[in-house]
């Protein structure tokens, strides 16, 4: 039997139109859904400058440091807490689309991002500590055997929760802690020690208290917040992380008002200080030092900067060139100003910055 063999046109257009079709769904794809925008861009250009340089700098900051800074305050000084407070309770839609056309609030959350793939990826090695400082006075530590978290307030805090074993807060006003957050801690039956969140049972106190979470043991004192009329109001912290991790020891004083007579369950001495800038007259110096109810630090991170719920700097919005000023003035030579989304380790008895 004789083979047939004929030519189709219209055949080959269809084999072209479907290869050509799928070629372009495969480039699809493999190509970004989405292009950043002018200020997503320049957000992670500030937030990679800014995280070039150490945190852990002698005064006066290098040229780059010192730019990031500027750039930080001038994006600060045009973000009202007003519009601030709306992008925290907006929908998520709402909140990521604000990121999207605003240099700040873009920051702000590749800071977060980073430090939570950070907290999900890493493995801590013995005798080490992890420390990422994520906004106002919120930290986050991870030691080989455990990860905590202190003071947490931001938009997208309640995605920490699958990560955390445990978290501090040092009293109840809304830039010291996420609603969501507690809930979600709450709900997978973790730890939220506080001095006012009853549902935590055993770890809800307002009176001085110990815990062991693991490997790692708590000291709590209840003192005044700084502003008159709010007594016995703070949680301050005194924590020992661990053997495991490089017995690591830190103090987390909240708002508190400074009074060495309240501080009656402290460590006398800590390798890491986090004391929040106060409204009066350096008041942070009271607790330093070899007294009763003092601590000698290794190191202070001064924090509460830049706080974009408070209005202005009447109001506790203390700005990084007065951070910089107060840090000097500290009674300790090893005083810093960490900013968003930057990371310390603890190892060998010792602070390094990771750039």
């Amino acid at each position: 039997m004789r083979r047939l063999s004929f030519f189709n046109p219209l055949l080959l257009l269809v084999v072209l139109f479907i290869f050509s079709c799928s070629k372009e769904t495969k480039e699809e794809i493999e190509k970004p859904s989405e292009e950043l925008t002018v200020q997503q861009r320049e957000g992670r250009e500030l937030a990679e400058l800014l995280w070039t340089t150490s945190p852990l700098q002698e005064q006066p900051l290098d040229e780059n440091r010192t730019l990031a800074f500027e750039r930080i305050q001038e994006y600060a000084d045009k973000c009202t807490s007003d519009y601030f407070e709306s992008y925290l309770k907006s929908i998520d839609l709402t909140s990521e689309n604000q990121e999207k056309y605003d240099v700040l609030l873009y920051y702000y959350r590749y800071a977060f991002d980073r430090i939570l793939n950070d907290i999900k990826d890493e493995q801590v090695e013995d005798g080490t500590a992890h420390i990422w400082m994520l906004y106002n006075m919120g930290y986050v530590i991870k030691t080989p055997s455990c990860c905590f978290a202190i003071d947490i307030m931001h938009r997208w805090a309640e995605k920490l929760a699958p990560y955390l074993d445990f978290l501090c807060l040092t009293h109840n006003h809304q830039d010291h802690y996420d609603t969501k957050l507690i809930e979600a801690m709450l709900a997978e039956r973790k730890p939220v020690i506080s001095n006012f969140i009853e549902e935590s049972e055993e770890y809800y106190s307002k009176k001085s208290s110990n815990y062991t979470i693991g490997k790692v043991t708590i000291h709590t004192s209840i003192t005044d917040h700084n502003n008159s009329g709010l007594s016995n109001f703070v949680t301050v912290y005194s924590i020992d992380c661990g053997r495991d991790s490089g017995n690591l020891t830190i103090m987390h004083t909240g708002d508190s008002n400074y009074k060495p007579s309240q501080f009656t369950n402290i460590l006398n001495k800590v390798n890491i200080l986090i004391p929040r800038y106060a409204p009066n007259a350096l008041t942070e110096n009271n607790i330093i030092g070899d007294g009763k109810g003092q601590l000698i630090p290794d190191y202070v991170l001064l924090s509460h900067i830049l706080e974009l719920t408070h209005a202005d700097v009447e109001n506790s919005r203390w700005s990084l060139p007065m951070a910089l000023e107060r840090a000097s003035l500290i009674n300790c030579e090893q005083t810093y100003v960490p900013m968003w989304g930057e990371k310390l380790i603890w190892k060998n008895n010792k602070l390094y910055s990771v750039l």
